[in-house]
């Protein structure tokens, strides 16, 4: 098997530039990071203040974030990316997957997979224009409404110098739901031109170790919704590749505390108002909550804290457990 790389997936309102800082320093395991998509504005209104915030490579000091763009707009696309190279950024990703049915209905994210035709041209007038220097990869669904569409979409990508394909093997209209199609990811796996990715559905160690063994050749796994959950995932898997010394519950515990309180600090740094923290260390635990599948109750009162010191106090007890 080929070295393996780990990649933090883009999740809009957690994975930003916070998150993944307290995420490398405290676990490390994870060699590249996506940004939340940027939607850009027509016309050369270029990218908002939050998003260039969140990109900016003083608050990415260390680490190799790629930045994601959601448009179906070849034009909009390029000006964006002009912005994105003179923060000294070469590689792009463009957002094929997204199934939010606010994004769908404008035909970007994965919306944009049924307007094939549409979607070659974006390529060949984005390739004909993007500056050499910089590099285009993909994440994609295989589909909107069926898998056999998958290998239409799959030539359109073969015909250009994708950097990367990343493919999260479920159409559109599953969204989360239901099991991923293998079957269409081998397809990828068997014909793909470009180095290839796989994302989706990875909660725990036997979930990789199942894609592993049956796509030996895939060295690009990204995690999403399991390494929110169990953000030692990457770096716990990777140990015991190398044959290194797995940890125990008590540094389990030690470096949860200290990626909570990172976490605490930088959204408090982040934000004006401690209202504003306090939400997000909320949606935090939407997802870190369900490691703590024993304390269900401890996780919902801590979800009802109405300041943020209380929200402290409900934390520590749990982080303690």
């Amino acid at each position: 098997m080929k070295e393996l790389i780990f990649s933090l997936a883009p999740m809009e309102g957690i994975t930003g530039y916070v998150y993944r800082n307290a995420l490398k320093r405290c676990y490390g395991g994870v060699a590249r990071f996506y940004s939340p998509f940027i939607s850009p504005g027509h016309a050369g209104a270029g990218i908002t203040k939050r998003d260039r915030r969140d990109i900016l490579p003083e608050n990415n000091t260390g680490l190799h974030l790629i930045p994601q763009l959601l448009t179906n707009n070849a034009e909009d696309f390029l000006f964006a990316a002009g912005i994105l190279r003179d923060y000294g950024y070469t590689e792009l990703n463009l957002n094929l997957g997204c199934p939010s049915g606010t994004v769908t209905a404008k035909k970007k994210g994965s919306g944009f997979l049924s307007e094939r035709e549409a979607l070659r041209r974006f390529f060949e007038l984005v390739f004909e224009k993007l500056p050499s220097d910089m590099k285009l990869g993909v994440k994609t669904r295989i589909g909107v409404k069926d898998p056999a569409e998958f290998p239409a979409i799959l030539e359109i990508y073969n015909d250009f110098p994708l950097s990367e394909l990343i493919v999260h093997p479920r159409v559109q209209k599953e969204f989360y739901r239901g099991t991923v199609h293998l079957d269409a990811f081998a397809l990828a796996a068997d014909g793909a031109k470009m180095p290839l990715g796989y994302n989706g559905d990875l909660i725990d160690e036997a979930d990789i170790d199942r894609i592993r063994e049956r796509f030996p050749s895939v060295s690009h796994i990204m995690l999403g919704r399991g390494l929110l959950r169990d953000p030692m995932l990457a770096a716990r898997y990777l140990r015991r590749l190398r044959g290194e010394e797995m940890p125990g519950e008590e540094e389990e515990k030690r470096q949860r505390r200290a990626f909570h309180a990172a976490l605490l600090d930088g959204y408090g740094k982040s934000f004006l108002y401690e209202n504003a923290t306090l939400c997000r260390m909320k949606e935090v635990w939407d997802y870190l909550g369900l490691a703590f599948p024993e304390h269900e109750r401890a996780v919902r009162e801590l979800k009802k804290s109405k300041t943020l010191s209380e929200y402290e106090v409900r934390a520590e007890q749990l982080l303690t457990l």
